[in-house]
């Protein structure tokens, strides 16, 4: 079975994808691979805050907890995928124009692998 840096790593060589983090629910950096020097604490920080926000509006809404975020921006995407029955998030950060679809689906089957690993 692969390492959890492995699995990031798979994620990385996803077509349009710049940063894999893998972030404790405190906002605790666990492991990253960013190919273009991004501050991973940062963002592992933002991503478990965002996180909580978005469980706050699915509270208020009724709606249940978050499966995943997407948030798109100008020049790319952000994916938060709180780790099923793990204190742990997944979150990857895609270029302008990548196939967010593709991303997506990677992604699913690489959250698996990492809920198994921790």
């Amino acid at each position: 079975m692969a390492s959890i840096r492995e699995t990031l790593e798979e994620i990385s060589r996803l077509d349009g994808v710049q940063v894999s983090v893998l972030v404790s629910d405190d906002g605790l950096l666990i492991e990253s691979v960013a190919k273009d020097g991004s501050n991973t604490e940062s963002l592992a920080a933002v991503a478990s805050g965002s996180l909580r926000a978005s469980e706050m509006i699915g509270m208020e809404l009724a709606k249940g907890s978050t499966r995943e975020m997407v948030i798109i921006f100008e020049d790319g995407a952000v994916f938060i995928v709180p780790l099923e029955g793990k204190p742990a998030i997944l979150v990857v950060v895609s270029s302008k124009g990548a196939n967010l679809g593709k991303i997506r689906i990677g992604i699913k089957k690489r959250a698996f692998q990492l809920a198994r690993l921790i």
